[in-house]
């Protein structure tokens, strides 16, 4: 047990409430069970959470308690703030009166969870406090890496969200898939809804019950038959829906440990003709651990287009394969 002295400053508080400034912040039901139990004494006897603490009576508490010390909390806040103060600069593109744009990087969540250390919601909040924080007004999966949009105010969130809702965004994605698709360009149709295996949070086709999932794509290039970069326009913004609708053309993203396609993809026995370098270094999809999937530009009604560039990691791996990036990406899906 360690051991502490109520301090004058604390005569006549509440010994929950003294608990919590001298030693640190706990759970009110925690802290009543604590009491109950003894781990936690007042001059050596149980007390209850509403008993009035003296000064210079003795608090013994056992070392297993798992207080968030204010020290430690401060500490904490600092680092946070060193962190996403970093992390904003690194990741800002442009900023309008409307929106402020950001090339997330792979990995990021876009907001908290219970096994989420960093996200772009809390990075705001940091650097705006929660009086001005900029509103989400679109999610892209914490595994994409690429362009998001937070609105400045309630004005310009409302505007923003409904040009997404009534479909008036024109959004892009790059793709690496392997194989690459059969049919070099086409619209998959194909209704969404989320499996019952909910622990994996996977997403399946279900043409009774899915809800209406479209997306538009095209070969921009190829190495041999096996390895595609796709242009990718998802007119419908399901969860997964780019991995799912890949996949289920036998196209799965490169890096994509839960969608991973029906038939097996190219074996580095193989040789892929014209590539003598990717048969030498035995490259293989597996090899790749991110998601190769990047939220790349999206044009606004008035026609402003905004982009994130390719990450490092995408582009190394591009250029590797010989794959290009055509000049005109904004403009493949125009009618």
């Amino acid at each position: 047990m360690a051991i502490v002295t109520i301090p004058v400053s604390e005569d006549g508080s509440r010994i929950d409430r003294c608990i919590r400034r001298v030693l640190g912040n706990i759970n009110q039901g925690i802290l009543e069970k604590c009491l109950r139990s003894g781990l936690i004494l007042l001059d050596n006897k149980k007390t209850k959470s509403s008993d009035k603490v003296t000064a210079g009576q003795i608090l013994e508490y056992s070392n297993e308690i798992d207080f968030l010390n204010l020290n430690k909390k401060e500490n904490l806040n600092q680092e946070y703030n060193h962190y996403y103060k970093k992390l904003y600069n690194e990741i800002f593109i442009k900023e309008s009166d409307d929106y402020i744009a950001f090339n997330k990087p792979c990995g990021l969540a876009v907001q908290g969870g219970s096994k989420i250390k960093y996200n772009i919601d809390d990075m705001l909040k940091h650097k705006f406090g929660s009086d001005k924080t900029p509103k989400l007004v679109h999610r892209i999966d914490k595994e994409t890496s690429g362009l998001l949009l937070v609105a400045k105010d309630q004005t310009s969130a409302k505007k923003l969200s409904n040009y997404f809702k009534e479909r008036k965004i024109l959004k892009i994605y790059l793709a690496l898939v392997s194989p690459a698709p059969k049919i070099r360009s086409g619209t998959i149709n194909s209704p969404l809804i989320k499996a019952r295996d909910l622990e994996n949070q996977k997403m399946v086709i279900d043409e009774d019950k899915g809800k209406f999932s479209i997306t538009e794509y095209k070969v921009i290039d190829i190495v041999g038959s096996q390895v595609g970069l796709l242009a990718l326009y998802p007119k419908t913004g399901r969860t997964h829906q780019l991995r799912v609708h890949l996949e289920s053309i036998n196209a799965p993203i490169v890096g994509d440990r839960k969608y991973k396609g029906l038939s097996d993809v190219y074996s580095s026995i193989q040789d892929l003709p014209g590539h003598k370098n990717i048969s030498s270094m035995k490259w293989k999809p597996d090899h790749i651990k991110n998601l190769q999937l990047h939220a790349y530009s999206i044009t606004l009604p008035s026609g402003e287009i905004i982009e994130a560039p390719i990450t490092d990691d995408l582009k190394k791996t591009l250029e590797f394969l010989g794959l290009n990036l055509p000049s005109n990406i904004n403009n493949i899906f125009n009618k």
